[in-house]
């Protein structure tokens, strides 16, 4: 499938499976990874207080210093050319975004996992915008749906997160070396507290602690481990016989999670099918010398409409490039 999405894919992908394979969060390191990336980093002074007070840390990396450059200018684009950039130019095409903004009934900014799956999605965009780009977009989409006030409580806990994502830590994590994991993973415990306060530290990290702890321990039972954290998960491919497949997801997970991904196996079979039949449609069509090319694209505007949801006919469209 020639989907201009990879990343958003992958995301997707990671979500379904997250709560099956969830030990990758705790020994992997990436844009996927639910596990901070270990930087050796000269130790702080001790009994150092880490800051968490205002709304400016996004401007201040790890440990305090400066997240960017010293001559980096603030964003050029407003919102709405970085909302262009992304989800009608780049890789956010066709997607919504995952994840909650977290605002209770009563209006109130409640601690959830959800705001932090939102801050990973537009996260994904950096590359195709910078950072700064990033906060100023999830703050206007804050501020868009539920208002400024609000908006700012949500930037002030984005401000927190980056600093936790981006913090320099002084324990170094070696995966060959079982002893480096437990400084590792207590540092990070304890400064994700300090940053972003026990609540949100809870509802953002506490499935990611629970699962490193799961594993930790079942090693040192000296038990047989699951698969290696960073073996993908057994995919179903052409060639590839399906009760093979659905034997080695059992073995490995159960069978509970293996229906899980034979389901969204299935989901993305069929989006394929019907994205290649669209664009034979559509290939069809631009073949055809009767027709005006105003004609080609009301038929093909009939297909989709006809063959695609609502969230689906947008994406088609993004992928296939139409008119």
């Amino acid at each position: 499938m020639r989907d201009r999405q990879p990343q958003h894919r992958k995301y997707a992908m990671q979500t379904q499976t997250k709560w099956l394979v969830g030990l990758a969060a705790a020994l992997t390191v990436g844009a996927g990874s639910w596990f901070m990336t270990h930087r050796q980093a000269a130790p702080h002074a001790e009994g150092e207080a880490i800051s968490d007070s205002g709304v400016n840390t996004w401007q201040s990396g790890g440990n305090g210093g400066s997240l960017f450059a010293s001559d980096d200018e603030p964003p050029a684009r407003t919102a709405d050319q970085i909302r262009h950039r992304l989800f009608k130019e780049g890789s956010f095409a066709g997607t919504e975004p995952s994840g909650e903004w977290c605002v209770a009934m009563d209006q109130k900014l409640r601690p959830c996992e959800g705001l932090r799956s939102r801050f990973e999605y537009y996260i994904l965009g950096i590359g195709e915008v910078t950072i700064q780009e990033i906060r100023l977009l999830i703050e206007d989409e804050a501020r868009r749906t539920h208002g400024e006030k609000l908006a700012g409580e949500i930037m002030l806990i984005f401000d927190r997160y980056w600093k936790v994502r981006t913090y320099e830590w002084r324990n170094k994590f070696i995966q060959s070396d079982r002893s480096t994991w437990m400084p590792v993973f207590e540092e990070q415990k304890a400064v994700r507290r300090q940053i972003l306060g026990a609540d949100w530290a809870q509802a953002f990290f506490a499935d990611d602690e629970s699962h490193f702890q799961a594993y930790y321990q079942q090693l040192e039972s000296g038990k047989a481990p699951p698969p290696h954290p960073g073996e993908p998960v057994p995919q179903m491919e052409p060639g590839k016989d399906p009760e093979a497949v659905r034997a080695e997801r059992v073995a490995r997970y159960g069978e509970e999670a293996a229906t899980r991904l034979d389901a969204v196996d299935a989901q993305w079979a069929d989006w394929e099918r019907r994205l290649a039949a669209a664009r034979n449609e559509w290939d069809r069509l631009q073949g055809l010398s009767n027709l005006s090319e105003p004609q080609k694209k009301d038929e093909m505007d009939r297909y989709v409409r006809s063959n695609f949801q609502d969230k689906d006919q947008i994406r088609v469209r993004a992928l296939l490039k139409l008119p």
